[in-house]
C-alpha cells in the first residue's frame, strides 16, 4: 500500500525533528472517528512540573488562561498532554512523583494544522520495527497485589482498582516507523504520535476520555478486553458480552464517569446511552459504554478536564481512594500513561484520549504499560492474562 499525502507529511515533520504532534483516527468509526491531524509550529505555553508545587485545583485557571492567550495570537489549536500524576493537580489525588522528571501539563499551541478524514489507511514497514524489552514485573508480584486488592475490597475500601505495570524497552530506532506500523496493523481512533524535546510517544490507543463538541461532553470507558483468536472471534465476543465480572467493571467505572461529569454538566442532562457494547478491534474485543451531558453554563473544556481527571478507567472507584491505594502497590510512577493526550480547539470543543497502549521515551528510558480492573471476583492468574492481551499490538509475550 502507498502511503497517503497525509502520511508522508507526518514523515516529513518526523524527520524535521522539530516538535510536533499526529492525532490519528485510523479507524474512521462514525461515533468515534472523526479526523487525523498534524499539528506543527507547536510552541510551549504551559508547563507544570513537580518542583511547582501548585495546590489541588489550580492548574484549571492556568490552563485556561493559557490557552485563551495562545488563541488570540492566531493558535490554530492546542495540544494537550497530562500526565497521570497530573491527577494531583485537579483534585487531591495520590500519586507518586513525576516519571523523569516529566512535566505534570503541558499545553502546546500549533500555529500551523493538516488536517486528513477519519479512517484514511496507513502504510506500514513490512514487519514490525525491533523493540527490545529489558524487563517486565513477574507474576508473583503481581498475585500478590491483586490478593491485597481483594481484601481491601472485602473491607469495604474500595470495590474497584485498576493496577498496572510497565515493560521496559529500548527505545526504538524510529518512534515514527513503529507508529506507523500500528496504524496500518491495529488501527484504532485515538492514536498519537508525539515529538517534543526530550519526550516521545507512539500510542494506539481504541478509548476517548472526553469529547466536547458544541457543547454536549462525551466519555466512552473500556473495561473488560479479550484477545481475539483467529477463527474464535465471534464466541470470544459473545463471551465477554455475557461475562457477570467484566460487566460489573465497566459498570462501576459508568457510574464514577456518571458522577465526574454531572459535576459540571446541567442537571438532568447525563444520560448512557450505551452500557456494555462489545467493539472489536484487530487483535482485542472491549467492552464500552458511552457517557453524554450538557455543560451547565459558564462552564467549559478546562471545568471538564478537572472534574474527570486522572480518568476513572484508569484509577477505580472510589476514585481518591483508589489513587492512594495505587500510590501503595504499584512500582513506581506512569508518567503520560493513564493520563491523556488531546486536542483543543479555538471555539472550546476538545477530544482527549485515555494514554493506553503506548510507548513512552524519555532520557534514553521507553515504557509500554498494561494493567486491568480488578472487581471483588477477580482471579488473578485471568488477571494477569488480561494485562498481557493489551501488548498484543507489539507481539510480546510475558
Amino acid at each position: 500500500m502507498s502511503r497517503s499525502p497525509f502520511q508522508l507529511l507526518v514523515e516529513e515533520a518526523a524527520a524535521s525533528g522539530a516538535p510536533f504532534a499526529c492525532l490519528c483516527s485510523a479507524r474512521g468509526d462514525i461515533d468515534r472517528g472523526r479526523r487525523s491531524l498534524l499539528a506543527t509550529g507547536l510552541r510551549p505555553v504551559l508547563t507544570v512540573g513537580d518542583s511547582d508545587a501548585l495546590a489541588p485545583g489550580s492548574a484549571t485557571e492556568l490552563l485556561r488562561a493559557a490557552a485563551a492567550q495562545a488563541f488570540s495570537e492566531g493558535a490554530k489549536g492546542c495540544l494537550l498532554l497530562v500526565a497521570h500524576e497530573g491527577g494531583r493537580l485537579f483534585d487531591d489525588a495520590a500519586s507518586f512523583e513525576a516519571w523523569e522528571d516529566l512535566p505534570l501539563v503541558q499545553l502546546w499551541a500549533a500555529d500551523d494544522v493538516v488536517t486528513a478524514p477519519a479512517g484514511e489507511p496507513w502504510a506500514g514497514p513490512a514487519e514490525r520495527p525491533l523493540l527490545r524489552r529489558l524487563s517486565v514485573a513477574d507474576e508473583a508480584w503481581h498475585s500478590a497485589a491483586v490478593e491485597a486488592i481483594l481484601e481491601a475490597i472485602r473491607a469495604g475500601r474500595l470495590y474497584q482498582l485498576c493496577l498496572t505495570f510497565p515493560l521496559w524497552f529500548e527505545p526504538p530506532a524510529s518512534m515514527q516507523e513503529l507508529f506507523a506500523w500500528m496504524m496500518a496493523n491495529h488501527p484504532v481512533d485515538f492514536g498519537a504520535l508525539v515529538q517534543l524535546p526530550d519526550f516521545a510517544a507512539a500510542s494506539s490507543s481504541p478509548e476517548r476520555f472526553l469529547s466536547l463538541r458544541d457543547g454536549i461532553a462525551t466519555a466512552r470507558p473500556m473495561k473488560g478486553t479479550r484477545l481475539l483468536v483467529p477463527g474464535s472471534e465471534q464466541a470470544i465476543m459473545e463471551e465477554l458480552s455475557a461475562s457477570e465480572k467484566d460487566r460489573a467493571e465497566n459498570t462501576m467505572i459508568v457510574d464514577l464517569l456518571r458522577n465526574d461529569l454531572s459535576r459540571v454538566c446541567r442537571p438532568g442532562s447525563v444520560q448512557v446511552p450505551a452500557l456494555c457494547t462489545v467493539e472489536r478491534y484487530r487483535s482485542v474485543a472491549q467492552l464500552t459504554s458511552t457517557i453524554t451531558g450538557e455543560l451547565a453554563a459558564g462552564r467549559d473544556i478546562w471545568d471538564l478536564l478537572a472534574a474527570a481527571f486522572p480518568p476513572g478507567s484508569m484509577t477505580g472507584a472510589p476514585k481518591l481512594e483508589a489513587c492512594a491505594m495505587l500510590r501503595e502497590l504499584e512500582q513506581g510512577p506512569r508518567g503520560l500513561y493513564g493520563g491523556t493526550i488531546g486536542w483543543v480547539e479555538p471555539n472550546g470543543d476538545a477530544e482527549l484520549s485515555v494514554v493506553i497502549r503506548t510507548l513512552q521515551s524519555r532520557n534514553g528510558r521507553a515504557r509500554w504499560d498494561v494493567g486491568g480492573g480488578i472487581v471483588y471476583d477477580s482471579e488473578p492468574r485471568a488477571e494477569w492474562e488480561e494485562a498481557w492481551a493489551k501488548v498484543a499490538v507489539l507481539d510480546q509475550r510475558p
